[in-house]
């Protein structure tokens, strides 16, 4: 049945929960997922937290630009049928903003567990002094690389620099397999979650002075175009048939099937190029560091964690599920059953069985995980309420220099003009 009124507007009610008969407690929660090894494991798990808490759950798992429609149309049209939604930490500050989403403060605060979460992955969600999310999923940079084709080229360890990923692609590619694949479908966390590790390690920039507050669009410069060329360079000369519209599917599907000697992308893909229940080519797959440029290492970040629409008509059942969601019990399954290393509790990392699977993946897995997240800034991709429409914009200028529509430098000067756009749009 539905708890009372009085319950449903905050997490205070948490204690007297936990106090009620488990046959007073079913109700059903609607849970809106995209989809990710976490999120598909997740699934598989209902059952458990149906038979530990008496709520019965649907967990929907969708699609990433499926997903974006569906929450855009709950969100605005205001339904309150979702109890329990993916939080990207780059839609955070807009969907506060809009008012989309409500504070699990009081929640967080009284987990006795909490301490167990990576501090950099809850604090991702820290806003003004109220969390919105717990976080499930941590992932950065990595890169997987076939060492027996590099060996063919006369090469024994992995290009360091990204001109060392140019000249090692050109060794490779062949018409039998491509020099190298990223992501290159336009879109805020598609080419948008790459492009930035090259262009930041040349010295560009999305805006001029964004810690110091100085937001003046700054893409439109010799640093970031210097990105821009070594990118579209390997994705044009190096990069397998269709590479235009290869989004993360397509960039794991290729290391795979064997049709690429390097990827550079998240851990979260690095782990299924790597997958021995899925790779063709697991024996000859090693990672390595994300490359370096001029102006250092950039590894993507990206935090991915469960929140509630301001909307959710029984806050207390769904902060329940997050907690479950979340907890060590859970991750420790998923990572486990799933190709997920990007796991958010210190004791997930610890347990004996977590780190014998992925060392048979790869000794070095977990410990570059932990290197790449170390070199990592927070404002990889800026955290902006208008972030999302202006990665969409930026990210179709990014596409049309690749796919030869427009040139890098007039990429670069239009993708400077859609910001300043956005930015007036949103003042």
């Amino acid at each position: 049945m539905k708890l009372a009124s009085s319950l449903r507007n905050g997490l205070s009610g948490l204690a007297v929960l936990a106090m009620a008969p488990v046959s007073a407690l079913a109700d059903d929660l609607n849970v809106v997922l995209f989809s990710m090894p976490y999120t598909r494991g997740l699934a598989e798990l209902e059952a458990d937290f149906e038979a530990k808490t008496g709520h019965t759950v649907n967990i929907e798992v969708v699609g990433q630009d499926v997903f974006e429609n569906r929450i855009t149309l709950t969100f605005t049209g205001k339904t309150g049928d979702i109890d329990v939604v993916h939080t990207p930490v780059i839609q955070v500050q807009r969907w506060i903003e809009a008012g989309w989403i409500q504070s699990i403060t009081d929640g967080v605060n009284n987990m006795e567990a909490r301490e167990d979460i990576l501090a950099g992955p809850l604090d991702a969600y820290l806003v003004n002094g109220d969390y919105y999310a717990l976080p499930f999923f941590a992932e950065t940079g990595m890169m997987a690389y076939r060492t027996d084709v590099l060996a063919a080229a006369g090469y024994d360890s992995p290009p360091e620099t990204w001109e060392e990923v140019l000249e090692v692609a050109a060794a490779v590619h062949s018409e039998d397999i491509a020099g190298a694949a990223m992501r290159v479908a336009p879109g805020q966390g598609f080419n948008m979650f790459v492009f930035p590790m090259i262009m930041r390690a040349y010295g560009g920039t999305f805006f001029k002075d964004y810690t110091g507050g100085d937001l003046t669009p700054n893409m439109n410069t010799p640093e970031a175009l210097a990105g821009l060329e070594v990118y579209s360079t390997l994705m044009n000369d190096y990069g397998p048939e269709g590479i235009g519209n290869f989004n993360f599917g397509e960039v794991a599907a290729a290391m795979q099937s064997g049709q690429v000697a390097m990827i550079f992308d998240g851990t979260s893909i690095a782990a299924q190029a790597m997958d021995p229940e899925a790779s063709q080519f697991v024996d000859q797959i090693s990672i390595a560091p994300i490359p370096t440029g001029p102006a250092g290492r950039f590894p993507t970040i990206a935090v991915h964690g469960l929140g509630i629409p301001a909307d959710a008509p029984n806050a207390e059942a769904s902060f329940e599920f997050i907690e479950w969601a979340t907890s060590e019990e859970t991750l420790t399954q998923i990572a486990l059953a799933q190709p997920y290393g990007d796991f958010t509790r210190a004791s997930v990392a610890q347990n004996p069985d977590v780190l014998a699977k992925y060392a048979s993946i790869h000794p070095d897995f977990l410990d570059l995980r932990v290197q790449m997240l170390n070199d990592a800034i927070g404002h990889y991709r800026p955290l902006l309420p208008y972030w999302p429409q202006m990665g969409a914009a930026v990210g179709e200028m990014i596409n049309s220099a690749v796919n030869g529509i427009m040139s890098n430098a007039e990429a670069l000067a239009a993708a400077d003009e859609e910001i300043e756009a956005i930015q007036a749009e949103n003042q």
